[in-house]
């Protein structure tokens, strides 16, 4: 107990009365989205991370002082030359005595990622060394090591000079693979407006913790130093707010995407897909279940807020940061079944009572036709309202009419369908860019790859076991 009151009564010293950093010399590269550039200054989260250790330590450095070079340069340069610090590097048993080490700052997962086309599949590294695939590397990253201890044979593995040269080799066809931390390539797909489904994530190889990797003749003290202030950082809750990691997703009943379940918990395709893909950055959130016009406006205003599954539309796009495809959404016109209304397209439903529900984008559409919408406050309330002759049709999802009608014991026809467009979550514009990079880059490795497939066939075979 009392180990642990002096540990406490350190972390609340005053740091600027230990040594400064000034005498260090800061190292990092193009690594988004823990550092990168912008606009010609250093950016991301280990960037923002360093300036609140320099502002902690009385260290009168700005994030201007950061070099960048090439990652082997960089390297190098810390291997060789005193008071120099790397980051973001990867911690292994390779490099432990090669450096002094101050962290954790965050945790990367390094994967073998293959253009979706391409069809490969591996199991693990031994089906990668018994197979004739090439892959490209960057020099003395920890892909590339992960590779060389693993066996596999030098010819089948081509240096990039850099990220956005090794990305460029995949693109093309000139590698099958290329063997990198899964975050950074898929934002560097984003950066560059590649299709993200055009590419997936085939073999996790490595998931580890990043550091700053300090030269191993730093003075102890100054290591000391930059570990005191980051564990008062993380004790405070500073270090998940510098990482930006507490969301708040808000969500609605739409079945299968979005939902309560008989066990209380909110489930649904949408759901898990975000729910991996947090689990594979590091990430975390808070799911809420709301009406739908809430939840939406919550995201609208609020910051750290996003809204799921939402439709992408002109009205909407500028308000948000928009992070997906989720999922694809059918929309159609249904009827009771023994309703005697026939109609092929919208405009023949302009005399008839259509129902849909408040924000709903698809009413929205609709009401953009000129043809009235009468709206409730929720979608499943439409099921009782054509029930009750209050509607006489009723425009929304085709899977979620469907799953609705099954749980009410209704059953409808569909009239028509008139539209098909993807699923987002929706975030507010607060929401830091290297977690929407983060958020963005897990999905798009995940939407269409076979846990995706899994995840969504998981969600539909419950929802028709339901009684």
């Amino acid at each position: 107990m009392r180990k642990g009151l002096l540990v406490a009564a350190c972390l609340l010293l005053p740091l600027s009365a230990t040594a400064n950093l000034s005498g260090l010399t800061f190292i990092t590269e193009e690594y988004p989205p823990y550092n990168y550039q912008r606009d010609g200054r250093p950016a991301g989260t280990a960037v923002e991370l360093l300036e609140r250790l320099f502002t902690l330590t009385g260290t009168p450095l700005t994030r201007d002082a950061i070099h960048f070079y090439p990652w082997a340069r960089g390297y190098d340069t810390a291997l060789s030359e005193p008071d120099t610090v790397l980051f973001s590097t990867t911690r292994t048993a390779q490099r432990e005595p090669l450096f002094q080490w101050v962290g954790p700052i965050a945790t990367d997962r390094v994967s073998l990622i293959a253009r979706r086309d391409s069809g490969i599949a591996l199991d693990d590294l031994d089906a990668l060394i018994d197979s004739d695939y090439r892959v490209a590397v960057i020099r003395e990253d920890i892909g590339a090591q992960r590779l060389q201890e693993a066996g596999v044979p030098d010819s089948r593995i081509q240096v990039a000079m850099s990220n956005h040269s090794a990305l460029h080799m995949l693109e093309r066809g000139r590698v099958d693979l290329w063997a990198y931390g899964q975050d950074v390539a898929f934002w560097l797909m984003q950066e560059k407006g590649l299709p993200l489904t055009d590419f997936e994530a085939v073999l996790p190889i490595s998931e580890s913790d990043l550091y700053f990797a300090l030269h191993r003749d730093t003075d102890p003290a100054l290591v000391a130093t930059m570990q005191a202030a980051l564990d008062r950082l993380r004790a405070e809750g500073e270090l998940a707010a510098t990482a930006g990691d507490t969301l708040i997703f808000n969500t609605e009943e739409y079945p299968p995407f979005n939902f309560l379940n008989a066990a209380g918990e909110i489930d649904g395709i949408a759901t898990r897909l975000l729910e991996t893909a947090l689990d594979e950055t590091g990430l975390a959130a808070d799911f809420r279940l709301l009406p739908w016009a809430r939840a939406y406006t919550e995201a609208r205003l609020r910051d750290n807020h996003c809204v799921y599954a939402t439709t992408r539309t002109p009205r909407r796009e500028p308000h948000f940061t928009w992070i997906g495809p989720l999922a694809t959404n059918d929309w159609a016109a249904f009827a009771l079944a023994e309703s005697p209304l026939a109609a092929a397209r919208l405009d023949d439903l302009a005399t008839a009572r259509i129902g849909s529900f408040r924000e709903d984008a698809i009413g929205q559409y609709v009401e953009a036709r000129g043809i009235p919408v009468l709206l409730a406050p929720a979608e499943r309330d439409n099921i009782g309202r054509l029930e009750a002759g209050v509607i006489d049709a009723w425009v929304t999802g085709e899977q979620t009419a469907r799953q609705l009608a099954a749980e009410a014991g209704v059953e409808l026809k569909r009239l028509f369908r008139f539209g098909r467009e993807p699923l987002y979550l929706a975030c507010h514009p607060s929401v830091p860019e290297h977690v929407v990079a983060r958020l963005q880059a897990a999905l798009a490795g995940l939407v269409g790859s076979a846990r995706g497939t899994q995840l969504r066939r998981e969600v539909l075979e419950r929802l028709e076991a339901l009684p």
